[in-house]
C-alpha cells in the first residue's frame, strides 16, 4: 500500500530542513519505486528537487535512493545547472551594459540567492531575473533590454506604473529568460508600502556573474524574503521560499543583526507577514530563528488555526493555489448576492489607465471604452469554471477560497 500524501510531505520536509534532523534512514529505505516517483512529484511541484538530492546526500540518504530516482535527480540538477548558468550569461550582459552607463542595480531574490547564499549555484531554482533600479532610470533600463532582444509584455508607462505597481511589465527574450525592473520591492498604496530609499542606503557591493552590482543588506535580503512570501504572493509558492529563508540566516549566521530585523519587522508594518514567514521557515526548514525574536513578533490575536491554514495553503499546488487571487475568494466568500455582483464589477471595469495599459490601447484613446466588454468576457473566462465548482460545493475549491480569505483577513 503506497504512503498517503501527507507522509510523503512529511519525509520531504524531514529532508529539507536545513539541520542535522532528518527523517529514520529506515523510513526512507522502505520507500518503494513508486513512492520515490510520488516524492519527487511532489519535489518538483515544490521547485526543491536538485535541494532535496543535496540534502539527502548530506544526511547520507542518497544511499537508501533506487536507481530509477537517482536518475531523475541527476537529471534535475542537471537541468537546473545549465538553466542557472544561462540566467548569470543573460545577467552578465545587462550588467555590463548598465554599467557603462553608470547605471547601478541592486539584484533581488533568486539570482542573488543561487549565487551568493547557496552552497553553490546548482542548488536554487530561478525561472526569472528580478532587480531593483532607481525611479529615474527605469525607462533608461527598459530601452537597454529592449535594444537587446527583449520585449515588454505590454507597453511601458513609467510614471503610471510609478503610482500604481512596484515594478515594470516583465521583458521578455523569448526562449532565453524574463526580467522585472522594479522600482520598489513592496505595492504602493498598502499598510505595508515603504520608500525604498533605505534599501539603497544599506545595499552593499557584489561581484556576480563576473560583474559588478548591489544587494540588499543581510537584514533587508531576509525582510524582503518574508514580505515576499507572505504579503506579495500570500504563501503559494510552495516550500521554496522558506528553505531560502533558512539557508539565508545560515548564511549569514551570527552577521545578522535581529534586532534589527525586529524592528524594522514592526516600524514598516511586516510583523505579521515576517512572523508567519519565520515560523513557517522553522517549522518547514529547520531555520534557526531565535526564540526571542519570534516572541517578540508574535501578533496578539495568532492562533493554531491560521498557522495550520498558513501551512496547509504552502503545500497546496501552486498552480491550484493561485487560481483563486483574493478578489475572487472575497466574491466566493460573500454571503450576499449584491455584495458579489458589487465585488464582480469592480473588477470589471478597472480604471481607464488599468485597462488602457492591460489591453495595449492609448489611455486616451475611445478605444479603452471598447475593452471593458472584452474585460468581462476575460473575468468570466478566467473564472467562471471555478466559480461553477464552488457553487456545487467543490470541496478543494471553498477549501481554497475560505484559506485566501482568511489569511487576508489576518493579514490585514
Amino acid at each position: 500500500m503506497e504512503l498517503e500524501q501527507s507522509k510523503l510531505y512529511n519525509i520531504l520536509i524531514a529532508c529539507l530542513r536545513n539541520d542535522k534532523l532528518g527523517p529514520e534512514a529506515a523510513s526512507v529505505s522502505a520507500l518503494s519505486a513508486q513512492e520515490w516517483q510520488n516524492l519527487l512529484a511532489l519535489s518538483t511541484m515544490q521547485r526543491v528537487t536538485p535541494l532535496l538530492w543535496h540534502r539527502l546526500k548530506q544526511k547520507g540518504l542518497d544511499k537508501c535512493v533506487p536507481d530509477a530516482a537517482t536518475a531523475t535527480f541527476h537529471a534535475a540538477f542537471h537541468r537546473n545547472t545549465m538553466n542557472n548558468l544561462r540566467l548569470n550569461g543573460e545577467l552578465r550582459f545587462l550588467l555590463n551594459a548598465l554599467n557603462a552607463e553608470n547605471i547601478s542595480l541592486i539584484l533581488l531574490k533568486g539570482i542573488v540567492l543561487a549565487n551568493m547564499i547557496y552552497e553553490n549555484i546548482d542548488l536554487r531554482g530561478m525561472s526569472d531575473i528580478d532587480v531593483l533600479a532607481h525611479p529615474c532610470d527605469l525607462q533608461r533600463i527598459a530601452d537597454i533590454l529592449i535594444s537587446m532582444g527583449y520585449q515588454p509584455s505590454h507597453d511601458i508607462n513609467v510614471n503610471y506604473i510609478i503610482q500604481t505597481e512596484h515594478h515594470l511589465p516583465v521583458l521578455i527574450k523569448k526562449g532565453l529568460t524574463s526580467i522585472e525592473i522594479h522600482w520598489n520591492i513592496t505595492h504602493p498604496n498598502r499598510n505595508y508600502s515603504i520608500e525604498p530609499y533605505g534599501l539603497w542606503e544599506r545595499a552593499v557591493p557584489i561581484q556576480i556573474a563576473g560583474s559588478n552590482a548591489l544587494m540588499l543588506s543581510s537584514e533587508d535580503l531576509l525582510l524582503h524574503l518574508c514580505l515576499h512570501n507572505s504579503y506579495l504572493h500570500p504563501f503559494t509558492f510552495g516550500l521554496s521560499p522558506f528553505c531560502d529563508i533558512a539557508e539565508t540566516i545560515d548564511h549569514f549566521g551570527s552577521a545578522l543583526n535581529w534586532k534589527t530585523i525586529a524592528e524594522r519587522a514592526v516600524s514598516q508594518k511586516w510583523q505579521r507577514g515576517v512572523y508567519l514567514a519565520l515560523r513557517m521557515a522553522v517549522d518547514l526548514a529547520g531555520a534557526s530563528v531565535p526564540d526571542n525574536i519570534l516572541k517578540k513578533l508574535h501578533p496578539t490575536d495568532m492562533s493554531e488555526t491560521i498557522l495550520e491554514t498558513v501551512r496547509t495553503q504552502i503545500l497546496t499546488d501552486r498552480n491550484f493555489s493561485t487560481s483563486i487571487p483574493l478578489p475572487f475568494a472575497e466574491l466566493l466568500e460573500n454571503r450576499r448576492l449584491m455584495g458579489k455582483i458589487k465585488i464582480f464589477l469592480q473588477r470589471v471595469f478597472l480604471p481607464r489607465a488599468i485597462i488602457a495599459t492591460t489591453y495595449d490601447v492609448p489611455a486616451n484613446s475611445l478605444k479603452v471604452y471598447a475593452c471593458y466588454p472584452r474585460r468581462f468576457f476575460d473575468v468570466l473566462s478566467r473564472h467562471g469554471r471555478t466559480f461553477k465548482k464552488f457553487q456545487g460545493n467543490d470541496s478543494a475549491v471553498k477549501s481554497l477560497a475560505n484559506r485566501t480569505k482568511l489569511i487576508s483577513d489576518f493579514m490585514e
